[in-house]
């Protein structure tokens, strides 16, 4: 009850806080929000009020609204956070960016497609997406943010591109399925907790390049 309670109230200062940080109009097309940027002719992923994204969802490459051709370069901040019901989502070849807790908390989430376009993944991205089974980060990645796959106890492998040079705080803490990772050549530090919680982890393997551990990263 309080761990719901605590998420219920997280999700309601998450939300003001959105609202207050990102004066956008939102349009809705083929049950998916965005705002369009009418200079860049890019177009965003929103969050829905109320956010009720369920099911699988496909995000298209491209948009059409009022006559013009808009790419879809981002999924913005807690745009699909809470979806409880949200079973699949596949990101276009397009997105570049995954914002901060965009999937955070989707419980019901067991697959996603993380594209080879996609440059940032960030923090608490995938956070408490309890039955997430696989993930795999494409080498186009650079950036992972902290938290971004924590508490992913249905998360058994992972596979770390050699695009990433260093693993945040808690990017797999929690994560107590986890049975296997790899972490190539390019990390060069791997932070404070990174792997903490990560119970089913029987070996890992560190390479030379990697000179800065985190306090309690395999904890």
């Amino acid at each position: 009850m309080k761990r719901h309670l605590h998420n219920s109230l997280r999700a309601l200062f998450l939300s003001l806080a959105v609202l207050l940080s990102l004066p956008m109009l939102a349009v809705e097309v083929d049950g998916i929000n965005y705002y369009f940027d009418a200079e860049t002719k890019e177009a965003a992923v929103l969050r829905k009020n109320p956010n009720n994204y369920s099911g699988e969802i496909v995000i298209p490459e491209s948009v059409e609204y009022e006559g013009w051709i808009y790419i879809v370069t981002s999924i913005e901040k807690y745009a699909f956070e809470m979806c409880f019901d949200l079973t699949s989502v596949t990101i276009p070849n397009s997105v570049e960016i995954v914002g901060t807790g965009a999937f955070y908390g989707c419980s019901g989430l067991t697959s996603v497609t993380i594209p080879n376009s996609v440059k940032s993944i960030g923090d608490e991205a995938f956070g408490d997406c309890y039955v997430l089974t696989s993930v795999t980060i494409p080498n186009s990645v650079t950036n992972i943010g902290n938290r971004a796959f924590s508490n992913c106890s249905g998360l058994t492998s992972v596979t770390i591109p050699n695009s990433v040079t260093s693993i945040g705080d808690e990017v797999f803490g929690g994560c107590s399925g986890l049975a296997s990772v790899t972490i190539p050549n390019s990390v060069v530090s791997i932070g404070d907790g990174a792997f903490s919680g990560c119970s089913g982890l029987t070996s890992v393997a560190i390479p030379n390049s990697v000179t800065s551990i985190g306090d309690g990263a395999f904890c």
